[in-house]
Order: structure tokens, then sequence, then C-alpha cells
């Protein structure tokens, strides 16, 4: 499953679970059915430790606005929507959760330290609470506003058509972000929005704000999960898997593989000739190229310029040609250096340009394969060291070429 798809199916079975929960409640128990209200509280301060372990700013000031929101809820608005402050809150949650939820989408992640990311966490969820206070302290302040849009539902839901359609612009343009950038905030923020929107449209329901947060909850310690995963398993410049990836894959390739170790050729005169800038961008193409490897050739970064695939249930002979063919991709890959002074600032321009540059690139970028199999017998890590003599020998061959380890 792609990237994208797991940004949209996490929220969409977080919900499902919740909805299920308040469906089915009373088969839980008289016992923990009395614990399913404290539920949300866990989960939120949970995912919230976890936002702030992990230094991520717009994480923890979620969490703490989801947690405040759940708070209010059980506070104020177990009474008639009718009432005040009930009208006043409720009308609050409506609109100031999913404008909060597109602001932290769109701001920068600073971490915790940042005299940004330091605001982001605090001043967010702190100006969510003071407006409730200040609408609990002064009941008659909005009250006649607030009591307008209570009593206009739309539907068959308790929601106003303004507060509805503030939902379904935010749901669109967290959908649009999550598809642009493929970040965790993003789907978060989508699934925080749409169970709010359930929450709030059916508020009537018993402890359908507690199985619903406790989605919320859930959906924001696995996003947060997953990004610290993702962090320790992952090549943040190339996002391929790492060499902590690569030995855990090992663990479970069984006893036939093949591992094939990929070097840069030259990369030292890149970086010295054309910067740490395009030197990053020629490792960014080896990756890209190296991910379309067939065969079933998964990619890692061992490190520095070095990049290894490793073959399940595979023999060297079988996935000879596929790593030809990567050879011949990688080499017949041009990268057009532009000078960003005099780069066209309309688009269609600079592609004008970009086409018509195509063959006069003065970067030639290759790399030299080792292979080794496990016919070779031996551990993973002998398995390695046999791909990277292999890798040396094709340097010293002239580069740009394959070259097939021997048992020693």
């Amino acid at each position: 499953m792609s990237p994208i798809a797991n940004r949209f199916v996490t929220p969409t079975l977080c919900m499902l679970l919740a909805l299920l929960l308040c469906w089915q409640q009373q088969a839980l128990g008289n016992d923990l059915l009395a614990l399913l209200p404290q539920l949300p509280y866990v989960l939120l301060l949970i995912s919230a430790l976890m936002a702030l372990l992990s230094n991520r700013s717009r994480e923890l000031a979620l969490s703490l606005c989801v947690l405040f929101s759940y708070w209010l809820i059980r506070t104020h608005l177990q009474a008639p929507l009718d009432s005040q402050p009930a009208s006043q809150i409720f009308t609050l949650l409506a609109f100031a959760v999913p404008i909060i939820g597109i602001s932290l989408i769109f701001l920068p992640e600073q971490g915790l330290t940042h005299p940004q990311g330091t605001a982001t966490f605090t001043g967010i969820p702190v100006l969510l609470l003071a407006l409730s206070q200040l609408l609990i302290i002064n009941p008659e302040l909005f009250a006649q506003t607030s009591m307008a849009l209570v009593n206009e539902p739309l539907w068959f839901t308790r929601l106003s058509a303004s507060s509805a359609l503030t939902t379904v612009i935010t749901l669109g343009i967290a959908s649009l972000m999550i598809v642009r950038r493929q970040q965790s905030i993003e789907s978060s923020v989508l699934g925080c929005i749409a169970m709010l929107f359930v929450t709030l449209g059916w508020i009537q329901l018993n402890n359908i704000s507690a199985a619903l947060f406790t989605g919320m909850g859930l959906l924001l310690t696995i996003n947060i999960t997953s990004g610290l995963l993702h962090i320790g398993f992952y090549d943040e410049l190339t996002q391929i898997g790492n060499r902590r990836a690569l030995i855990e894959a090992a663990k479970t390739a069984g006893n036939q593989y093949t591992l094939a170790m990929v070097d840069a050729d030259h990369f030292k005169k890149i970086n010295d000739r054309f910067g740490h800038d395009l030197g990053d961008q020629a490792l960014k193409v080896i990756a890209s190229c190296m991910l379309k490897t067939g065969c079933g050739g998964k990619a890692y970064r061992y490190g520095g310029e070095e990049f290894c695939l490793l073959f399940k249930g595979k023999t060297r002979d079988q996935v000879a040609d596929c790593l030809e063919e990567l050879r011949k991709a990688i080499a017949n890959y041009d990268m057009v250096i532009r000078d960003k002074k005099q780069r066209p600032k309309e688009q269609g321009i600079g592609e004008k340009k970009r086409g018509a540059s195509k063959r006069h690139s003065n970067l030639r970028l290759t790399v030299s394969v080792g292979v080794a199999d496990s016919t070779s017998g031996g551990s993973f890590e002998h398995l390695v060291k046999l791909a990277d003599r292999a890798l040396y020998k094709a340097k010293a061959g002239g580069r740009n070429r394959l070259e097939f380890a021997q048992a020693i």
C-alpha cells in the first residue's frame, strides 16, 4: 500500500473502530462501560507525551487541543444545547477546532525549543482553553448567535450549515495536503476533524464523545509512533530504508537471497565540483532508480554514497539482468545542472529550457555494483563483505559495471 493510501486508511480505520465501540458499548459490561469515558484522557495524554518526547510541536498542540475539547464536552455539553454556556461551547468547538487543525497543517515544524514551536504547542491550546473559559464566565457572550446556530441544525445532525461547511472545507484541505506532502500531521488532522464532526453532529447519543475521542487518541498515538519508526528505519535524504532497516529485513530473508552493494562513482568529485546540493540530488536519483528495480529488489541506503539491494528468494543469476538494467538506467539518467540565478520564473519557460538542454548535461552519473548471494554460505555480515569486495573489484575494473563475488 502506498504512503498516500496509508495516510487515509489509518484515520478511516480508527473512526470505524470508534463507531463500532459506540454501537457495541453495551457489550462491554458495566465495569468497562464505566471506564469508557476515561479512556480518551489516557490515550490523549499518551499521544501528548510521545509528541513531547519526540520534539513534535504540532502533534503536541493537536493532542492538547483534542484533550481540552473532550474535557469541555464532558464538562459542559452534557446539558441541553439550548442552555448556556452549552450552546456557546458547542459553537466554539464546531468552528475553532477545524480552524486550529488547518493552522497546524500550514505551520512549520520547528521543534519544542524553538520560539515558534513553543508558541505553537502552548499558544494554540491555551487560546482554545481561554476562549472557552471566557464563555463560561460570561454565559451571555455570543449567546444569541450560538443559540441561532444551534436551533438551525443541518438535516439530521446537530451542526449548523456554516459549521458543517467549515468542517468540509477543513477535510478537503487536509486531504489535498496529504496527497501533496504525505506527512502524519495532515492524517491526524483529517481523522480528528472527521471524528469531531460525528461527535458534535450526534452529540445526543450516549457516550459518543467517549467512543470517538478514543478513536482520536488512538489515531494520534499511531501516527506519532509511525513517525518515530520512520525516523529510525528510513533515510532522511532519500526516503528509502536505512542500514538498520536492512539488517532487520535480512533476519527474515530465509536461506536464499542475494545482496547487491551499489556505490556512486567519483562521488567526491561531484561534491567538490558541483557542491553538496547536487551531490544530494545525485543520491536521490540513485535511490529513485533503485526503487524501480525489478526482480523484487528492496532498496536501502547503507551509508554515504553506498546503497544496497536485497533480493529475497533469488540467486545472483536470477537478478543479474535486473541489476544490469539498473546500472544502465542510472548511467543514462540526464542530470541537468542549472544556474539558479538564471532559472526562469515562469514554469512553462523553465520546462522548455529543461527539455532543450536534456542532451547537454555536464554530469555523468554512474554506479558500480558488487553482487553476492547466500549460496556462498556464512552470515549476513559475511555476505556484505563478499559483496563489498566485488564492488571494489568493479571500481578497480573501470567503474560503471557489475562484478559477482567469489566464495571464500
